[in-house]
């Protein structure tokens, strides 16, 4: 394996089994609901979180993207959800586990309306819009787990809810 890419997939790889808990424990009744009228709904939250290591495949396989070119999946059951997250973890590794150095190492850029917003190397791009992206959203789905009085599952230690050290 690659050793630039090998962290990234450790981490990804050890990051997946959190994910999955807070993805099971979505209300299915709750798809719709909002914490503010400015916020996406758990629905949308959810699929959102279930998408991005779909992003791998996006940044392995092409050199750009242009944000709004892809129309965000909705979610019709928390079923959906899951096997949303699911495929794109599965699909993710394997992208991920075969990537070569060459292109690991090569430049990735982000365009909107023809003007290039930035251009990093492929696996600076993994970092923020793959592991960065995915801890900040599910940060948020934990906080609307709990305004919906859901027991938050454990992340990386205690909840209020889960003690695995108990």
């Amino acid at each position: 394996m690659v050793p630039v890419v090998e962290t990234i997939l450790t981490e990804f790889r050890e990051e997946v089994p959190a994910t999955r808990r807070i993805l099971e424990r979505i209300p299915p009744d709750k798809l719709a609901w909002k914490p503010h009228q400015k916020s996406r709904s758990l629905g949308e939250l959810s699929m959102h979180i279930a998408s991005i290591p779909g992003m791998a495949e996006r940044i392995v396989k092409s050199d750009e993207f242009t944000p709004g070119s892809i129309q965000p999946p909705s979610a019709n059951s928390v079923e959906e959800i899951r096997a949303t997250f699911e495929t794109n973890a599965r699909t993710a590794e394997e992208l991920l586990s075969n990537m070569t150095e060459q292109t690991a190492l090569g430049n990735w850029r982000m365009v909107f309306k023809g003007k290039e917003i930035f251009r990093k190397p492929r696996v600076a791009v993994l970092r923020t819009n793959l592991l960065n992206h995915l801890y900040h959203h599910r940060g948020q789905l934990s906080v609307y787990l709990r305004l919906l009085d859901v027991p938050v599952p454990v992340v990386y230690g205690p909840t209020a809810d889960e003690n695995p050290f108990a």
